[in-house]
């Protein structure tokens, strides 16, 4: 089984393994550099963040 959880729901919790499927506003922040005054931004932070090990970029 595995679980998908929004960002938000996510938050706080751990796994080896997280993939994430980025926009193309996600790589571009990504690109220029996270604002942490904006909220998609720091959504995207916490979604990169969640993987102890391995995380999977999805386009």
């Amino acid at each position: 089984m595995v679980p998908g959880l929004t960002c938000h729901q996510s938050k706080g919790r751990e796994w080896n393994t997280v993939a994430i499927k980025l926009s193309s506003a996600d790589i571009s922040a990504l690109g220029l550099g996270l604002d942490p005054t904006e909220a998609d931004h720091r959504a995207l932070y916490v979604a990169l963040t969640r993987a102890r090990l391995n995380t999977l970029a999805l386009i």
